[in-house]
């Protein structure tokens, strides 16, 4: 049996932290001026778990992600709207960019926000096991 050749994701040459900013950026302009680095921190986390999510899902060929951040927000109608708009965001506009964003960290260099972030291979995730393959596999341990 021949071995599966692994999958590659495609990385535009824009850097992670200017393309991260830029889906993010419904959320930033909410944000006041005087903004800390920890509370734009905070918003920032929302982009990250819907991007990471929808690239997961698009390489493992699912829905599992975005099912778990959906129903984490169903009970706050504002976060899922939140939610619901940056997944189109990313499905629409940056559907191309396959890579995860990793660590990231907001600081403030001479009065200016920066922004870096590392890029991540989401090839080199391992898929997760859905509910019904953990059930099958405990019942092929257990006994008669």
């Amino acid at each position: 049996m021949k071995p599966q050749k692994r999958q590659q994701a495609t990385y535009p040459d824009r850097k992670i932290s200017e393309t991260f900013l830029d889906f993010a950026a419904p959320l930033l302009v909410t944000m006041p001026e005087d903004a800390t680095e920890a509370s734009i921190e905070k918003v920032l986390s929302i982009a990250f778990v819907v991007w990471n999510g929808i690239v997961l899902d698009g390489v493992n060929g699912n829905d599992y992600y975005m099912t778990k951040v959906t129903e984490q927000a169903s009970g706050h109608p504002a976060s899922k709207a939140v939610v619901v708009q940056l997944a189109e965001r990313k499905r629409t506009l940056f559907r191309d960019d396959q890579r995860l964003i990793g660590n990231y960290k907001v600081t403030r260099k001479h009065g200016e926000l920066n922004l870096w972030a590392e890029a991540r291979d989401p090839y080199s995730i391992p898929q997760p096991q859905s509910p019904g393959q953990k059930e099958k596999g405990r019942r092929r341990n257990a006994g008669p």
